[in-house]
């Protein structure tokens, strides 16, 4: 069946140029998701930059979100590749760099991930799961699945949980069930490909996950004997108790999402917001 195209321009947000790019037209008349997030690698545009375009379902931009990540990753395939071991490198080339941030982001915070493909060969969904349990610790292996969908029609894909991320098979990245920019996933991605070890690059990966589950866990065990603490305290808490440089609050915000998605809500909802507090007050 032949693809049909619309042509969009897009403005490259770092530098302003722009281009005329061909999207398929079957992404502009689903209606079971909203606003869509457009991947564009560098060259695409500009030979520089990389970056999102937020499109609704009309073909309007709505914004865009720039990537700073600037990669030089070998272009000829590895030899773990060569054996049909899929690397980062793999993942990024397959899945786009956004792609893998959100990913990355589904599988540590428990969401589930739907992946769309145009044929049963490119089902590769036990081995992309067994990746995913990797980066994480081990009472957390398991969780957040993610399927592998054969559809091409983005109306009759059919979600057993709505919360879910959603790609399909260009690298569009359809739904999200989270509003945050992915600033942990691309810096600890950022940090992994400076190494050219892919083992190391694992590894790093890991560490950088653990880290921020530590103290989650540490944040959780804390709330479970307390009715209540503001941020401010909470953040030099953690800082203190585990010694860690001072929290910030989107580090914060990153722990209080994981303890909602992957405990309890109520539990997270003891986390105040002196702020909040008052403009409610209003």
């Amino acid at each position: 069946m032949q693809t049909n195209y619309r042509q969009i321009t897009v403005t490259c947000p770092i530098c302003g140029t722009e281009k005329d790019l061909n999207i398929p037209e079957a992404v502009f008349s689903q209606k079971k998701f909203g606003t869509i997030k457009i991947q564009v690698p560098q060259m695409a545009v500009c030979p520089d930059h990389q970056f999102i375009v937020f499109v609704d379902s009309k073909g309007t931009i709505r914004g865009y979100e720039k990537i700073d990540l600037q990669m030089a990753m070998p272009s000829e395939e590895t030899e773990k590749e060569k054996r049909g071991i899929i690397t980062l490198r793999k993942l990024i080339q397959m899945y786009g760099l956004y792609g893998v941030f959100s990913l990355i982001h589904a599988k540590i915070f428990n969401y589930p991930t739907y992946i769309m493909i145009n044929s049963e060969s490119e089902n590769i969904e036990d081995l992309m799961n067994i990746i995913g349990d990797s980066i994480l610790p081990e009472q957390y292996k398991g969780t957040a699945k993610l399927d592998f969908i054969l559809e091409n029609n983005y109306d009759k894909v059919k979600l057993k949980e709505k919360n879910a991320l959603v790609i399909d098979a260009h690298k569009h990245i359809l739904n999200t069930p989270w509003e945050e920019k992915l600033k942990f996933e691309e810096e600890i991605i950022k940090k992994a490909v400076e190494i050219i070890d892919e083992e190391e690059q694992l590894l790093l990966m890991q560490q950088g996950i653990a880290k921020l589950i530590n103290e989650a866990e540490y944040t959780k065990n804390l709330l479970e004997n307390i009715r209540e603490i503001y941020e401010d305290e909470l953040m030099e808490r953690i800082s203190r108790e585990l010694m860690v440089p001072k929290l910030t609050h989107y580090r914060l915000a990153l722990i209080k999402q994981f303890i909602k998605q992957r405990y309890s809500p109520k539990l997270a909802s003891k986390i105040k917001n002196k702020v909040e507090e008052f403009l409610d007050l209003l």
